[in-house]
């Protein structure tokens, strides 16, 4: 939530899991090599942006090795048992390459996500007529 823009990134998480609307300027959506995350590629380019706006498959919209400034990812996990996200926070520059990803993970793993999945902790989750 220390995002200027994190309800938006919410609002667009939601809708997109919940009813399959994958927003125009948001790139792939993978699991990363460590389950249960997940990540959604983002950018702030306007270049990329108007690449991606021609390709309808969000699996294509990628950012380019040249383009690492502008390579962000939205991280996310999923428990499946009680088939729920948590939204983490946003990762990057350089998102792909980033020489303290691995830690990165490894400390929201063991501070937030196990926690979360053993339920010791609750995560706030705006009620509908939530306005930031």
């Amino acid at each position: 939530m220390q995002l200027p823009t994190w309800h938006d990134l919410y609002i667009d998480f939601y809708n997109f899991k919940v009813c399959g609307d994958h927003p125009v300027y948001w790139g792939r959506d993978a699991t990363l090599w460590q389950r249960p995350f997940g990540k959604v590629q983002l950018t702030d380019s306007p270049v990329i942006l108007a690449r991606w706006s021609e390709i309808a498959d969000p699996f294509y919209r990628t950012v380019k090795e040249w383009e690492a400034a502008h390579d962000s990812w939205l991280l996310y996990v999923y428990d499946n048992v009680e088939n729920r996200y948590l939204l983490l926070s946003v990762f990057g520059p350089n998102a792909h390459k980033h020489p303290k990803f691995q830690a990165y993970v490894l400390d929201l793993r063991v501070e937030t996500v196990d926690p979360w999945l053993r339920g010791e902790i609750e995560c706030f989750e705006p009620p509908e007529d939530y306005e930031p």
